[in-house]
């Protein structure tokens, strides 16, 4: 069984070529998790405010067709079963019944008095919609290769704005933080996100942004043309690694 959701694409969620940006993608699949929580409780709120809080490690997003302001969608998500400490969440968002993009994502649940990760048995969602994960093209594990040649494309301070309840910036905002250094990126779209969190960019760092482009795209990204790498620094120490797939309008 799945949970979904409908919306209308806003004139505010598009880039200038009128695509879909890929935060937006990543929003509208959590904004749609958020309101399977609401309904089917617990909530974010109620885990939040019981000393719990879901935390992003890894996401896959593949993008088959772009979406475009004021387009109709439904976003379907669903939790997996869960392994050990992992909590596992899938998403599709469908236009007119066709897949524009799917998600595989890997979450932890963080206790905040004690800084542990809790066990599955320690939160109780058998309440929400549960179906098998997707099988996506592209790894849901990747390594940035260590023969790219990274170089610093800029730093992005986290803002008032940036940040959620946690008080660190928002696992939304990181693909178009990324996406905004690719050269030439008025005349490319996406195809697809992968990214990988290792540690929290607080209210007031600095995020340090690398970037490389591989020299052949990604194999399993059939629909890239080139795919750009990066990594970023908060205080010196990895804060995400990504691979972003583009290819041309």
């Amino acid at each position: 069984m799945r949970y979904s959701e409908c919306y209308a694409v806003t004139s505010h969620d598009v880039d200038v070529n009128n695509n879909m940006k890929p935060s937006l993608i990543l929003r509208y699949m959590q904004e749609t998790a958020n309101h399977q929580m609401r309904d089917r409780k617990p909530s974010y709120y109620e885990l939040f405010f019981s000393g719990k809080s879901f935390i992003l490690t890894r996401v896959t997003i593949e993008v088959y067709e772009q979406l475009h302001q004021y387009d109709q969608i439904q976003v379907d998500t669903w939790r997996c079963p869960e392994k050990g400490a992992t909590f596992i969440r899938c998403f599709e968002i469908l236009r007119d019944g066709k897949t524009a993009a799917r998600a595989y994502t890997v979450w932890a649940v963080t206790n905040h008095e004690t800084g542990k990760l809790c066990k599955a048995n320690e939160v109780d969602i058998s309440n929400y919609e549960t179906e098998e994960p997707l099988t996506l093209e592209l790894p849901t594990r990747f390594r940035l290769a260590k023969d790219l040649s990274f170089t610093k494309a800029g730093v992005k301070e986290v803002f008032y704005s940036d940040v959620d309840m946690n008080r660190h910036m928002n696992n939304t905002n990181y693909p178009d933080m990324l996406w905004n250094f690719i050269p030439d990126v008025i005349e490319k779209q996406v195809t697809s996100v992968n990214l990988r969190f290792m540690k929290e960019a607080p209210l007031g760092a600095e995020v340090e942004v690398y970037y490389a482009k591989m020299d052949e795209p990604l194999e399993q990204d059939i629909a890239a043309e080139e795919t750009w790498c990066f990594y970023s620094l908060v205080n010196g120490e990895v804060n995400v690694e990504a691979q972003i797939g583009m290819r041309s309008l």
